[in-house]
């Protein structure tokens, strides 16, 4: 049986749905609830805030992660493409 892996931009979409619907979130959760290794959201979390969809803010619950609005913007449009090619291929069918 094949094992079907994300590609980094999946990862990355994960993550951004995840802070964008928890709010300011941990490591931790958004690890957990993006299903990612520490390694992968390490590097991931670095990438979108090198891109600026992201920021670490520190707060009394420690460091947590909160979505941009450029962040929001970017998963805004990866939606409508997602739902335009999943309407093409209901079409398709």
């Amino acid at each position: 049986m094949k094992i079907a892996r994300r590609s980094k931009l999946e990862r990355l979409i994960d993550i951004l749905k995840v802070i964008a619907s928890e709010g300011p979130v941990r490591q931790t959760h958004i690890m957990y609830r993006a299903n990612l290794t520490w390694n992968e959201l390490k590097n991931d979390l670095q990438w979108l805030m090198d891109l600026d969809l992201i920021e670490r803010t520190t707060m009394r619950e420690g460091v947590v992660y909160k979505i941009t609005r450029a962040g929001l913007d970017i998963l805004s449009h990866f939606e409508m493409v997602e739902s335009a090619l999943k309407t093409t291929r209901r079409i398709c069918l």
